[in-house]
């Protein structure tokens, strides 16, 4: 038998490991290079905050927007988008910020294996085979970040703690805590289970070996009660703490699909080949494979939350599909196989080609999303800086239909929310839709324009557009859909989606429509007597040239 490993002496990686892991970099990242805007759900949204964080002085959008900077568990890829922008071009520094999500899973799997292994393996490379998953897709870039950092902590703690050297455990911990819990505050779950698992692993091996159990028991809890403590208060200090339940529904028999989170991309059948080449690899190295002390618990917790949890808690979505991603990169960083000479070239094969042949579909995929790219440009392109853009649907998503034209993932959610960002980006206009909410982000709109905007709201359906277009502002109730009352009054265009054949109203006119995309004008109805004929408050003014 062999080890799916390639270590140097000393335990150091060899130069077929080195060429393997720039191979691996070169797949992942061919995708990138094929749009400037790749069709990833919330990338876009995001991309204009760090924008605006990054050019707080702007004049048009500084009318709008102001920096919030406090404690919050989603700093970590604002802080570095804001910085990376201000010397970076934004379609550049967006695609690099993107690779580092991507990557950062990728990179914990590897370091985790090598420490609680003690040698760079190939298996741990293989983790690129779930690095294209549901969770980038939908663009949770600081959740992905934090996937990475808690990985790389967890072997922080497991490289101190075999050494003794329980302070440097203690510190180290508790820093990798902060830092995660400035990313994700699922990546601190996931910390404190890798570094709780390892705890109760050690423990149970001094049962084993009759060595004192309750005096390793009190180290362990007291070592944990200290590095978690800065995630605990800062977690307190937090917004996040305060909020409400906000649970949403449990989804039932539709986790099934979830499952496939790992491996689900905008076609089914793509998602279905990848799950079954991942179950044969599975199947070929799990027998007799070594794995890490704290796995089995952690897959067993990980397992346990995936069928328990909501789909929605105190703000935080799709739960369930982050713990099967999070499980996932766990079965490489977490196991090292023991294979034959024949075995470990039918698992490489079949890795190497679930891992190319994904890249090729992503890389084809997002290709082709440069005809919608370039059509939603061409309507923007009307619009002038400053101006006030409604973002909506022609007609209800069809997932199916959605998914075969690359904008959404197969029968699950759209991909093309936030797509409107890139007024903010490209025209400097303002959409009601930026992730600007005071809770989550360290950025809000400024009082004048509160009432126009709907952060964590998703575009509206047309039938919504024409029921509020005459319900006066303040009075229509629900938090995503005030933003809209006497729209045609307060908006100066609407940028739709899948538009209907004819302009839906009179208050609408043509500016320009494509197949996918159509932006109209408003013209608001003459005003009654007595009535303003337009709200002034949220009025923008362009810069003097």
């Amino acid at each position: 038998m062999i080890k799916a490993a390639d270590a140097a002496p000393g335990g150091g990686p060899t130069l077929g490991w080195w060429a393997a892991a720039a191979a691996l970099l070169v797949v992942l990242l061919v995708p990138l290079l094929m749009v400037d805007v790749p069709p990833v759900l919330d990338y876009p949204n995001h991309l204009a905050r760090y924008f605006v964080l990054a050019h707080p002085d702007d004049p048009i959008l500084s009318q709008v927007y102001a920096p919030h900077w406090r404690i919050l568990p989603n700093l970590g890829m604002d802080v570095i988008g804001a910085a990376l922008l201000k010397v970076s071009s934004v379609h550049v520094g967006g695609r690099i910020l993107l690779a580092l999500s991507l990557l950062m899973p990728v990179i914990g799997a590897i370091v985790y294996h090598r420490v609680v292994f003690g040698r760079f393996s190939y298996w741990s490379l293989a983790s690129g085979v779930v690095a294209y998953n549901a969770v980038f897709f939908l663009g949770f870039m600081n959740f992905l970040l934090s996937l990475g950092l808690a990985l790389i902590g967890a072997a922080a703690w497991i490289a101190l703690r075999r050494r003794n050297r329980n302070v440097a455990a203690v510190v180290i911990g508790a820093a990798f805590a902060a830092l995660t819990f400035f990313s994700h505050i699922f990546g601190v779950a996931l910390f404190a289970l890798l570094i709780g698992s390892e705890e109760m692993a050690r423990i149970v091996r001094a049962r084993r070996d009759d060595a004192p159990v309750f005096r390793e028991m009190a180290v362990s809890a007291l070592l944990l009660t200290l590095a978690l403590a800065p995630a605990v208060a800062l977690y307190l200090a937090s917004p996040l703490s305060e909020a409400g339940a906000g649970v949403g529904p449990w989804r039932g028999l539709a986790k099934m699909w979830d499952l496939f989170a790992p491996v689900m991309t905008t076609s089914e059948v793509v998602t279905m080949l990848s799950v079954g080449a991942l179950l044969i690899a599975l199947g070929l190295v799990t027998s007799g494979a070594r794995l890490a002390p704290a796995l089995p618990l952690t897959l067993v917790v990980l397992a346990a939350g995936f069928v328990i949890v909501p789909a929605m808690y105190k703000g935080g979505s799709f739960l369930d599909i982050r713990l099967a991603v999070m499980a996932a990169v766990l079965l490489f960083a977490g196991m090292l196989p023991q294979l034959s000479p024949r075995r470990a070239v039918a698992v490489a094969a079949l890795v190497i080609a679930l891992i190319a042949g994904r890249s090729v579909y992503v890389s084809k995929d997002w290709y082709d999303h440069r005809h919608d790219l370039a059509e939603l440009r061409a309507a923007i392109a009307h619009v002038e800086p400053g101006e006030r853009v409604l973002m909506a649907r022609g007609r209800a998503v069809d997932i199916i239909a959605a998914a075969q034209a690359g904008r959404a993932l197969a029968r699950y959610f759209p991909l093309d929310n936030h797509v409107g960002a890139l007024l903010t980006i490209e025209r400097r206009a303002f959409w009601p839709l930026m992730f600007a909410d005071a809770t989550q982000q360290p950025l809000v709109v400024k009082p004048a324009f509160a009432s126009y905007a709907a952060p964590l709201c998703e575009p509206v359906e047309l039938s919504m557009l024409m029921e509020t277009a005459s319900l006066p502002v303040g009075q229509v109730g629900h938090r995503c859909k005030n933003y809209l009352a006497d729209w045609p009054h307060r908006f100066d265009a609407v940028l739709m989606l899948e538009p209907p054949a004819t302009a839906p109203s009179p208050e609408l006119s043509p500016a320009y429509r494509g197949n996918y995309v159509a932006l109209y004008r408003v013209t608001p109805p003459q005003a009654e007597p007595g009535s303003a004929a337009r709200v002034h408050a949220g009025e923008l003014s362009s810069p003097v040239q």
